[in-house]
């Protein structure tokens, strides 16, 4: 299943309506090495390397992701349904230290 549809099960929000506008990309932490735009246009695109991506693991990326996209998508729940497909696929989660 595409990473799409999995979101698009899962939370009811579909991720092509992220239109890479970059306005979700603050300035998050060291933590994040793709922007958040990025992160969601790799998953339009099933690129399976957001799946470790520090970005996707970060914490501080989460907290600020649920009201940071201008296109009303809840980029949080998304992170958590990626993290969640992670895990099944058990994909380990990067090591954080810069």
């Amino acid at each position: 299943m595409s990473f799409r549809r999995l979101i698009l099960s899962k939370t009811g929000q579909d991720i092509n309506r992220c239109r890479g506008c970059q306005l979700c990309n603050g300035e998050y932490s060291r933590e994040q090495d793709i922007p958040l735009d990025s992160l969601i246009q790799l998953a339009i695109m099933n690129d399976e390397e957001i799946l470790s991506s520090r970005t996707l693991w970060s914490d501080e990326v989460l907290r600020c992701a649920r009201d940071a996209c201008v296109r009303e998508l809840n980029l949080e729940e998304i992170l958590l349904v990626l993290r969640e497909e992670a895990i099944r696929r058990g994909v380990v989660k990067p090591d954080m230290h810069p």
